[in-house]
């Protein structure tokens, strides 16, 4: 069986009614109970009742593991339990929270949620005690206990917390040791050169950063609250400038691969969720390799890597902050912009009673931002951006990004034909280059 259909058998599996015995048994019969007073689990072989499981979110990184998080309750010695567990094939370091199940085909680690291997700081990050007096040696606390809420978690990836005390709010990224030094150097360089990064109040653990939080509010909101409030939009021109000003130090940074660049990456993803589609995720795939292909070459230029309305913030009509700093470095601008408008242009489907003027609002954009670069390449690379996004969402929206994608490179195609741009290899593509850069992995 190959890689791929391995994988999607196990989402198949993870995703059944099959599911919660594994999870059961790896709470019963394989995972060390929780450190006390954290869990009322039971101890190895203690009967436990009314065992329910709720599928709460499906990670895919093909080749490289799937993951699923569950919402657990269950009742034991008359207590009743509720927690999150999570189940994947990727390998992980061995750990005391970790039970492992085999299958002869394949291998299952089941953890619980704070005590990811691969994120030891996540626990003590998750313990309002501890976050309150990691928050006071910062000088932004009095040593109370915080109020903190765990906003997004990918398993062995990274978990981003919100953690509140009386004078402010900020933020905790638990990474990583790796991926947190190198967040750290992004957003310290950032904040040296005024770039609008949230500053870096402390790093209490080597997997964890205590961030300020980010001056304004989302992009998206003044997005969906344009026709009311036009003066709180940014132009994209403005928007634009922001990366116009990063530092040239970027380019010293490790490079990572963009949406783009890892295409092959995430059409297998989507037909993880499309098995049905992959004549049409392939005509986009190979479509949009294919018209870059006889583009022109662009420079490499500092980039942000993953810049779209909720990273981007905004006051009074202007840039304030931009958050999420892990894939700034040395890349291709129109990336940026095509991530910008690849994520807009998803929006309407997926809300439409918030945002029933963004298909208006991106048409006048690309038109704007494609007079700064080649417009055929922007639209291609908008169309790589929206397929990357059609493994994260649920079957319908999946079938309405693959349209969407399709849409944009049927704009790059039309483009193309109408450009009279030199193709890739003449005189005007050979611009210089930086010094060789250390790819990253996404």
């Amino acid at each position: 069986m190959s890689t791929a259909a391995l994988e999607r058998e196990t989402i198949d599996l993870l995703t059944s009614q099959d599911a919660g015995e594994l999870l059961r048994l790896a709470v019963t019969g394989s995972a060390p109970a929780a450190p006390a007073g954290r869990h009322a689990a039971p101890s190895q072989g203690e009967t436990i009742a009314d065992w329910t499981t709720e599928v709460d979110s499906v990670h895919h990184r093909p080749g490289a593991g799937v993951s699923v998080g569950y919402k657990v309750s269950y009742a034991v010695a008359g207590a009743e339990v509720n927690e999150y567990l999570v189940a994947s094939t990727a390998e992980v370091p061995d750990a005391p929270g970790v039970a492992v199940l085999q299958d002869g085909v394949r291998t299952l680690r089941v953890w619980r949620r704070a005590q990811d291997p691969v994120l030891p700081g996540l626990e003590r990050a998750l313990d309002p005690a501890t976050v309150g007096q990691w928050l006071a040696e910062a000088g932004v606390g009095d040593g109370a206990p915080a109020r903190v809420q765990l906003l997004s978690y990918r398993p062995t990836r990274r978990a981003v917390i919100r953690a509140t005390t009386a004078e402010r709010a900020t933020y905790l990224k638990v990474l990583p040791e790796k991926r947190a030094r190198r967040l750290e150097r992004r957003h310290r360089l950032l904040t040296d050169a005024a770039g609008g990064a949230p500053a870096v109040l402390a790093r209490p653990l080597p997997t964890v950063l205590v961030l300020a939080a980010a001056a304004g509010r989302p992009l998206a909101e003044a997005i969906a609250g344009a026709r009311s409030h036009p003066g709180d939009l940014p132009g994209p021109l403005d928007v634009a400038a922001w990366l116009d000003a990063l530092p040239a130090e970027v380019l010293d940074l490790g490079a990572r691969s963009s949406w783009v660049d890892r295409i092959d990456f995430h059409a297998d993803a989507a037909r993880g969720v499309l098995p049905e589609e992959n004549v049409r995720i392939e005509a986009v795939e190979h479509g949009v390799r294919d018209l870059l292909d006889s583009r022109p070459v662009p420079p490499t230029v500092p980039t942000h890597g993953d810049f779209y309305e909720a990273n981007i913030f905004t006051s009074d009509g202007q840039v304030s902050a931009v958050i999420d700093l892990d894939s700034l470095g040395p890349g291709v601008r129109e990336d940026d912009l095509a991530t910008l408008l690849g994520h807009l242009a998803v929006l309407r489907e997926l809300a439409p009673r918030v945002y029933p003027h963004v298909d208006e609002l991106v048409d006048s954009w690309f038109t704007r931002l494609a007079a700064t670069c080649d417009p055929p390449s922007l639209a291609a690379r908008t169309a790589g951006v929206v397929l990357s996004l059609v493994a994260g969402t649920d079957h319908d929206q999946a079938v309405a990004r693959l349209r969407t994608a399709e849409d944009w490179l049927q704009r790059a195609v039309r483009l193309a034909a109408e450009s009279t741009a030199p193709v890739a290899g003449s005189p005007l593509t050979e611009r210089p280059q930086p010094h060789p850069q250390r790819r990253e992995e996404r």
